[in-house]
């Protein structure tokens, strides 16, 4: 029952931190195959909140790796079991997505009435259409979003998707104040804090390249910029000691062999806190690279460390 509970508690993480969203198309296959599995197997123990948000998570991801029939289904059994609420928004957005699926655009926005109780869902419409087409100009999608933003700021699946957006265009600064938002409502959704210390590692690339001097007030910058790093790693398996992509950060960080080398001539030089900060370093190195070893396969190594080469 615990593995149950696991897979479970991951799917539901998936669907309310929206993190499908920026899922490759291995990783969508990958979902959308293992949670169909897990709904023929675990659908009858689930609870009806819980079973609503999986039939909506597994509608969003038949669409996205375009079984269209297979979303048509889900989306009757929502309407089926959880129809009776005519004015319900959630399941007037997945129509809406599904109608937008299919090509029938003018329908689909007929479908959302223009009062400001449904503008979320003329967001959820924008969203999905966006990622449906893979569109790579981002301008208007982030004033799109921030536009939402001002009105919905307890939108989750919205602040996510602008942190994305920022991180591919070099504004990290922008990306991890997005991130924070969403952890500030749920302080324990352990891929956020991943997403903020890894912006918080390509902020540090970033000034790295453009560093001009050795300077210790910059060193120390730069250090800092990777202690938070390190923290939101940390924090992310403190909350889920397994979670490979937190250690592999970890291990990123404790193996920048030639800034730490900068650094340990400073603590040569009577800097308590950067001795101190190579003295962590050392430590968690040794066990990152143990819980690596033990539970991270090659193949999956490799995928996750392709984040950390900006």
């Amino acid at each position: 029952m615990a593995d149950v509970n696991v897979v479970k508690n991951n799917f539901l993480l998936i669907a309310s931190s929206g993190s499908f969203a920026n899922f490759n198309p291995p990783q969508l296959i990958y979902y959308h195959d293992k949670l169909q599995q897990f709904l023929l197997s675990s659908g009858d123990t689930l609870a009806t909140v819980e079973l609503f948000n999986l039939y909506e998570l597994q509608f969003y991801l038949a669409l996205l790796t375009k079984n269209d029939i297979e979303a048509k289904t889900v989306l009757n059994k929502l309407l089926d079991q959880f129809g009776n609420n005519k004015k319900s928004q959630r399941l007037k957005l997945l129509q809406s997505i599904y109608l937008e699926a299919i090509g029938d655009k003018e329908e689909a926005l007929n479908l959302i009435n223009r009062n400001p109780d449904e503008i979320q869902l003329a967001r959820r419409l924008v969203t999905f259409s966006r990622m449906n087409e893979n569109e790579d100009d981002n301008e208007d999608y982030i004033e799109t979003l921030n536009y939402f933003l001002d009105l919905q700021p307890s939108d989750l699946i919205a602040w996510s998707e602008l942190g994305h957006e920022y991180s591919k265009i070099g504004h990290y600064d922008k990306a991890i104040h997005c991130f924070k938002e969403i952890l500030l409502q749920d302080s324990f959704i352990y891929p956020i804090y991943y997403q903020v210390g890894l912006n918080y590692y390509y902020q540090f690339l970033q000034e790295e390249k453009n560093l001009k001097t050795e300077r210790k007030d910059k060193l120390l910058e730069l250090m800092n910029i990777l202690i938070n790093a390190r923290n939101n790693f940390l924090r992310a398996i403190e909350i889920f000691d397994d979670y490979p992509k937190g250690w592999v950060g970890i291990l990123t960080i404790t193996k920048l062999n030639s800034f730490n080398d900068k650094l340990k001539k400073l603590s040569d030089g009577g800097l308590k806190e950067v001795k101190q900060y190579l003295e962590q370093n050392e430590s968690l190195q040794k066990l990152s690279n143990s819980k690596v070893e033990e539970f991270v396969t090659t193949e999956e190594y490799g995928s996750i460390i392709k984040q950390f080469s900006k």
